[in-house]
Formats: structure tokens, sequence, C-alpha cells
């Protein structure tokens, strides 16, 4: 039986993966680590602390190129939606723009990371016109690059 990839583990594999090909992390998040970054929408109301708020798994930079994860352990198709929206408001410019405030960047890419399976790769295709990216993580803790249409990785 194959052993389920956590998002933990996914996200250590891929923050690896992406440091061995000379991206620089700018910030990380995995369950109970306590080390992302909340991100504050500008249309946030002033009574909700953190309503609203995305921590995004990995931010990393190379080359001027920003990519923003969203990892799970399964497929899930609100964080499709969640990356969607990210790439296509600017309610979020403020808090991206302070976070990379010490980087000169050009653009951004927003994906998704996720254990390799069948289903996963099914579903992820389905939903491509909403994100940039799609990287997984096989049984072999290797990393997969399933959707890059702008050759980022």
């Amino acid at each position: 039986m194959a052993r389920r990839i956590t998002e933990e583990k996914l996200t250590k594999t891929i923050l690896d993966w992406l440091e061995s090909n000379d991206w620089e992390i700018v910030a990380y998040d995995f369950p109970q680590s306590g080390t992302g970054i909340l991100l504050h929408s500008q249309n946030k109301e002033k009574n909700s602390k953190n309503k609203g708020g995305f921590i995004p798994d990995i931010v990393a930079i190379k080359n001027k190129i920003v990519v923003i994860f969203e990892n799970k352990d399964r497929f899930v198709f609100e964080d499709y939606n969640k990356i969607n929206y990210l790439k296509n408001t600017t309610d979020y410019n403020d808090s991206i723009t302070k976070l990379l405030s010490g980087f000169s960047f050009k653009n951004i890419y927003y994906g998704i990371g996720l254990p390799t399976s069948k289903i996963n790769k099914q579903k992820d295709k389905a939903n491509w016109t909403l994100i940039d990216f799609t990287i997984m993580v096989n049984q072999q803790i290797r990393v997969e690059i399933i959707y890059d249409p702008e050759e980022l990785f």
C-alpha cells in the first residue's frame, strides 16, 4: 500500500527542490509550523482580525519571477478558486508588495502543489484555467512538473 504524502512532507520536498534549483525562499508554511506570513485583503472588515487572510505555503523568487504555492495532501477545488482569485484581483497587492519589498520582481505566478496520483492529475488538468502551474510530488519523494506553460521551472 502506498504511503500518504502529508502536506508538510509535500511542502518540504518542494522547498528543497526549489532551493536546489536556485530559487530563493521568501516565506513558507505548513500545518502547525507557525512560520507562515499572513497576507491581508485590502477589503477586509476592520473588526475581522484574520478573516479573509491568506497564508501561502511557499513564496519563492528567481530571476525576478515570484511563485506562490498553495499545497495540499489531496485535490481541493476551493484552493484552485483561491489561487484564481489571487491571480485576478488586486485585493492582496498591498500585502504581497510588503512581503516582497526587499526584492526586485517583474511577475508573480500562482500555483498548486499536490501528491502525484491519477485522480489528482485528472482533476488538476480540468482546472488549469484557474492556475499558473502545478507541481506534484510522487511516492519516491521526487518533484514532477505537471503544468508549467510559462516554463517557470
